[in-house]
């Protein structure tokens, strides 16, 4: 299970915090490991991935099955995550369904705070740490018992029911997540990115 420290260290690394550093540090100021666990209180941190193309300028979205909305990949930590990237990477694959993808950054790329409504049990509000990766969009994704559909869309076409908060940090995650990618690799490919395939 990720560590108080690693947690910290990730957040502290993040590219840009939204203006959520404070509020993150108030959290595991206050809760200590139990903010890494979805039973350990009400506020907890999650882990996300925003899956982009920068060839086709789209982005790869889950349409979630209790939200109701279109989203990145992400969700709660679990036991064996040893980091919130790994966590962020085991979303996306199970997710997503793509066979193959390659990390932006091992950084994360943004860090949001939101309140959750309806159907999310105990669950009041997720510190979510956004990570990033690349695909093309002949990759075809599949749809997990988590979601409703998973599809590509180009940041000019977004679908209407995205969730409330990404009308408009969407296009600004993606432009953080083509940035990294192409500081990190200016001929496509970054050295330190990691190819990630689906556990069988």
């Amino acid at each position: 299970m990720i560590t108080l420290d690693t947690a910290r260290a990730e957040v502290a690394g993040a590219v840009r915090t939204g203006g959520f550093a404070e509020a993150f540090a108030q959290l595991f100021a206050a809760a200590g490991p139990a903010a890494l666990v979805r039973q350990g209180t009400a506020e907890h941190v999650t882990a996300s991935c925003l899956v982009v193309d920068p060839a086709a300028e789209a982005v790869l979205l889950t349409h979630h099955r209790r939200a109701r909305r279109w989203m990145q990949f992400g969700g709660h930590l679990e036991s064996a995550d040893a980091s919130l990237h790994a966590a962020a990477s085991r979303e996306a694959v199970e997710e997503s369904g793509l066979d193959s993808f390659t990390w932006v950054s091992p950084a994360p790329i943004d860090l949001h705070v939101h309140d959750l409504a309806g159907d999310f049990g105990t669950c009041r509000r997720h510190f979510d740490v956004v990570f990033a990766a690349v695909a093309p969009v002949s990759q075809l994704p599949a749809v997990s018992e988590e979601s409703l559909d998973v599809a590509w869309f180009p940041l000019s076409q977004l679908p209407e029911a995205l969730m409330p908060d990404l009308v408009v940090r969407l296009p600004q995650l993606y432009r953080s997540a083509v940035e990294q990618f192409d500081r990190a690799a200016p001929e496509g490919l970054s050295p330190a990115a990691e190819p990630l395939t689906p556990r069988g």
